[in-house]
C-alpha cells in the first residue's frame, strides 16, 4: 500500500492510519505552500506566539470535556423503557425515509412485525437490538438537544448485541450495518472500521459475494425471492460502507474481490410491499428509495476504480492526466451524474446532492495523487471549479438541515479548502480568480467548518490552524508564475509495513481531515517524498484548536511574520501530530507499536466460530502512571468493550480520550430521571416535526430509470 500517514490525536495515543486516498498528500502540499510563503521551517512557526498561547488554552479547555461534548447531552444510563408505541412508529418511519434511501437494511413490512413482537413482550435479542438501534439512529437526526436520548437507546441496544451476533446469519449482518450506520452519523466508541470489516467478511463466509450462492437455498434449491433480495441488499450495504471508509481513510478495503469479479445483482427496484416470499409482484412504479441507493452504490464503484488506478500500486500508466483513461473515467462520471434522481422524496439525496458527489469524484480524479503528483493546469481548473460549487452547496445543506453532518461530510469541507489552496499554485488560477474572490469562497468554507464543529470533536481544533494556513497561502498572490510544490512519486517498493497499521484504529472513527490537519509537523526541507510519512520521534509537535472568536480569518498580525513559535520538549503538552518521516520499511527509529489481539469489542475473532463468544471478562490491570501497560494487558478494560460497558452501566466514553472512563468523571450525562423527562419533552414537542419529515418523504412519483 503506497502513501500512508500515521496520525496521533495525542502523543500517548496509538497512531491512526491514513492512506493517500484520504487526501493526506494534498494536506501536506498545502502545509508546504504555507511554509514557503512565511519563510518557516515548520508549521508551528506559522502561528505567532500570542495566538499559539490562545490555541493552547483553547485546547486545554476543550480537553477538559468528554469527547461527546459536541452534543448538549450524553447519557450515563441505558434507556430502560421504549417510547410509547405511536412515537416508536413515527421513529421507525423516519428511519425508513432517511436511512433506507441509502442503506435498505430491513424488509419494511417484516420489521414492522418485529416491532409489534417486541411490544408484545418478545425477548428475542435481535428484535430488541434492532428496534433500539433504529430509535437511536432516528433520534440522532433530530435536534442536538436530544442526542443524549439517542445515546441512551444506543447503550440499551448494546445489551442485546451478543445475542444478535451469535446466529452468524443475515440478521447478524443487519446488526453490523446498524452499528456502522450509527457510528458514521455520530461520535461513538465503536471501532466502525472493524465492525464493517467483520460484516464484509461474514458476507463472504456466507457466500453473499457471489450471485450463485446468494440464490442458493436449503438443500441446494432456489432460495425464496425475499431471502434473495435481502441477501443482495445486505451485501451491497456493507460493501458500500466498506468502500466508503477505505476511500475516506485511505485504508485497504476488507472486501478481497476485484471490481470486475463482483457479479451480485442489484436488489429489486420496487417498494418492499411488492416483495414477498412467494414472489415479486408487479409494481405501478419503481421505488425512489431503491433507485437512490443503487445510484449511490454505483458512485462507490467509480471511486473504487479511481482509487485503485491512482492511489495504490505504482503503475506504468497513466503517466499524467492527459492519458485517455482520465477522459474515459470523467465521461463515465458525467453519465452517472446526469442519470441521478431529480427529486429526493425527503431524503436530502437529490440532484444537487449527487452533483456535489460528482464534484468530489472530480477532485479525487484530478488532484495530486501518488500516480500523478503534479497535475496539469486543466486538472487544477477542474478541481477549483468543483470545490467552488461544493463549498456553497455544503453551506446551504447545513443551513437548511437537508443532510446529516456526518464525519465524511465534514471531511469533504476540509478537502475543498485544501484543494482550493493547492490550485492557487498555478498562475492561471490566480489570474482567473482574484484574491478577494478566493478569500470569499474560503470564508464560506470556514463558516461551514465552524458549524460542523457543533457535531464533531476535533473540528474546532483545526479551525485555528486553517486560519493561519489560509493567511499564509494567500500570500501566493504576491508571486508571479507557477509555484511548484510537488515532489517525486514514491517507488513501487515503497510501502507501509503491516505491523504499523494492523489494528491501528482503536478509537471511534474520526474525520480524517480533522485528524490529519489538527497538527502537522512537516519534515526537513531535504526530505521531499509527498506520500508515506511515519514518526520522527525526536521532533516536537504542536496542537491547534480554537474555542474562542478570532479576528477575520485572513488577517495577520505582525507577529505572524516576526515571531515564530519555539516550544521546548519540556514545555510541550500532549498534542496531536502527524508522523512525517518517509519510510519504505521499518527501521530502528520507528517505535515498536504493539497491537494486542484485544480491542474494543474484545479479542477480534480469527475465525467466525469464535465470534459468538465476543464478550470476554475484563480486569483493569495495575500500571505505573505514564507507562505503557504490558502487551498482554493492553486495552484489558471495560472502556474498550461496549457490550461489557453497557451491561455494567459504564457511561459513554470515547477511545480517543479513554480518561473519561475514570470514576471522577462519571455523572456528566443524563441520569434516569433526566432521560425520562427528555423523552416526555420529545414526545410532546417533536411529534409534529417528525410527521412533517415523513410526509415530505412520502411524495409519490414515477422516476425515469436510466442506466449506463
Amino acid at each position: 500500500m503506497r502513501g500512508a500517514a500515521s496520525v496521533r490525536i495525542q502523543e500517548t495515543d496509538d497512531p491512526k492510519y491514513l492512506g493517500p486516498s484520504s487526501g493526506i498528500n494534498v494536506t501536506r502540499l498545502v502545509m508546504q505552500l504555507a511554509k514557503q510563503f512565511t519563510d518557516s521551517k515548520s508549521i508551528s512557526e506559522i502561528v505567532p506566539n500570542a495566538r499559539a498561547k490562545s490555541i493552547k488554552a483553547a485546547f486545554d479547555e476543550e480537553d477538559k470535556k468528554p469527547t461527546s461534548k459536541v452534543y448538549p447531552l450524553i447519557s450515563d444510563v441505558a434507556a430502560e423503557e421504549l417510547p410509547n408505541r405511536d412515537l416508536t412508529n413515527l421513529l421507525v418511519q423516519l428511519f425508513y425515509s432517511k436511512v433506507h434511501p441509502m442503506y435498505p437494511i430491513f424488509h419494511e413490512a417484516s420489521f414492522i412485525q418485529d416491532v409489534e413482537d417486541v411490544y408484545n413482550g418478545s425477548t428475542d435479542p435481535w428484535q430488541n437490538f434492532c428496534l433500539r438501534m433504529v430509535i437511536a439512529i432516528s433520534l440522532q437526526r433530530m435536534d442536538t438537544q436530544y442526542a443524549g436520548l439517542a445515546d441512551s437507546y444506543y447503550l440499551a441496544a448494546l445489551r442485546f448485541l451478543e445475542g444478535t451476533i451469535k446466529p452468524m446469519n443475515l440478521k447478524t449482518l443487519q446488526g453490523f450495518a446498524l452499528i456502522a450506520g450509527y457510528s458514521l452519523l455520530t461520535p461513538t466508541r465503536t471501532a466502525v472500521y472493524y465492525i464493517i470489516g467483520l460484516g464484509v467478511r461474514l458476507c463472504q463466509a456466507l457466500g453473499l459475494h457471489e450471485e450463485k450462492t446468494i440464490t442458493r437455498g436449503p438443500g441446494g434449491k432456489l432460495a425464496d425471492p425475499l431471502e434473495i433480495d435481502m441477501r443482495r441488499r445486505l451485501f451491497w450495504c456493507l460493501l458500500t460502507m466498506d468502500l466508503g471508509l477505505a476511500h475516506s481513510l485511505g485504508r485497504p478495503s476488507m472486501f478481497a474481490t476485484r471490481r470486475e469479479h463482483i457479479d451480485v445483482n442489484w436488489f429489486e427496484l420496487v417498494d418492499d410491499s411488492y416483495i414477498t416470499r412467494e414472489g415479486i409482484q408487479p409494481a405501478p412504479q419503481a421505488s425512489l428509495k431503491k433507485w437512490i441507493a443503487i445510484h449511490f452504490y454505483k458512485m462507490r464503484l467509480l471511486q473504487l476504480e479511481i482509487r485503485r488506478k491512482l492511489y495504490q500500486r505504482k503503475r506504468a500508466e497513466p503517466k499524467d492526466d492527459q492519458d485517455p483513461w482520465f477522459t474515459e473515467m470523467h465521461n463515465r462520471m458525467i453519465a452517472w451524474r446526469d442519470t441521478s434522481p431529480e427529486m429526493d422524496g425527503g431524503s436530502g439525496l437529490n440532484k444537487v446532492w449527487f452533483t456535489g458527489r460528482y464534484n468530489t469524484m472530480v477532485v479525487f480524479l484530478y488532484r495530486p495523487s501518488p500516480q500523478v503528483p503534479r497535475p496539469s493546469l486543466q486538472a487544477a481548473i477542474h478541481c477549483f471549479d468543483a470545490v467552488q460549487f461544493n463549498i456553497y452547496m455544503h453551506k446551504k445543506q447545513i443551513d437548511t438541515a437537508s443532510v446529516d453532518l456526518t464525519w465524511i461530510f465534514t471531511q469533504s469541507i476540509f478537502m475543498a479548502i485544501n484543494t482550493m489552496l493547492w490550485s492557487l499554485s498555478y498562475a492561471e488560477i490566480r489570474t482567473a480568480h482574484s484574491r478577494e474572490e478566493v478569500e470569499g469562497h474560503l470564508a464560506v468554507a470556514m463558516e461551514s467548518i465552524e458549524l460542523a464543529s457543533v457535531r464533531w470533536p476535533g473540528v474546532a481544533s483545526a479551525v485555528e490552524l486553517y486560519r493561519s494556513l489560509i493567511t499564509a497561502c494567500m500570500r501566493i498572490y504576491d508571486k508571479d508564475g507557477d509555484i511548484p510544490i510537488a515532489a517525486g512519486s514514491p517507488s513501487e517498493s515503497a510501502s507501509v509495513t503491516s505491523s504499523l497499521v494492523d489494528g491501528i484504529n482503536r478509537s471511534r472513527t474520526t474525520s480524517p481531515a480533522t485528524a490529519s490537519t489538527a497538527s502537522v509537523h512537516t519534515p526537513p526541507e531535504k526530505s521531499q517524498p509527498p506520500f508515506g510519512y511515519l514518526p520522527n520521534q525526536n521532533q516536537q509537535m504542536f496542537g491547534f484548536t480554537s474555542a474562542q472568536s478570532q479576528p477575520g480569518i485572513f488577517q495577520s498580525s505582525p507577529a505572524t511574520q516576526s515571531s515564530p513559535m519555539h516550544t521546548s520538549p519540556q514545555q510541550s503538552m500532549q498534542q496531536p501530530y502527524l508522523d512525517t518521516s518517509p519510510k519504505s520499511s521499518v527501521d530502528a527509529n520507528i517505535p515498536n507499536f504493539h497491537y494486542p489481539p484485544t480491542s474494543q469489542f474484545a479479542p477480534p475473532p480469527t475465525t467466525f466460530a469464535e465470534l459468538p463468544q465476543w464478550n470476554p471478562n475484563f480486569s483493569l490491570p495495575y500500571q505505573e502512571p505514564y507507562t505503557m501497560p504490558p502487551v498482554s494487558q493492553a486495552l484489558a478494560s471495560p472502556i474498550f468493550n461496549e457490550v461489557y460497558a453497557a451491561n455494567q452501566g459504564y457511561p459513554m466514553t470515547d477511545y480517543l480520550y479513554p480518561q473519561w472512563s475514570n470514576e471522577g468523571n462519571r455523572g456528566m450525562g443524563l441520569n434516569h430521571e433526566q432521560q425520562m423527562e427528555l423523552m416526555q419533552s420529545f414526545a410532546a414537542n417533536e411529534t409534529s416535526k417528525i410527521e412533517a419529515m415523513i410526509e415530505q418523504s412520502n411524495q409519490l412519483f414515477s422516476p425515469r430509470i436510466s442506466t449506463y
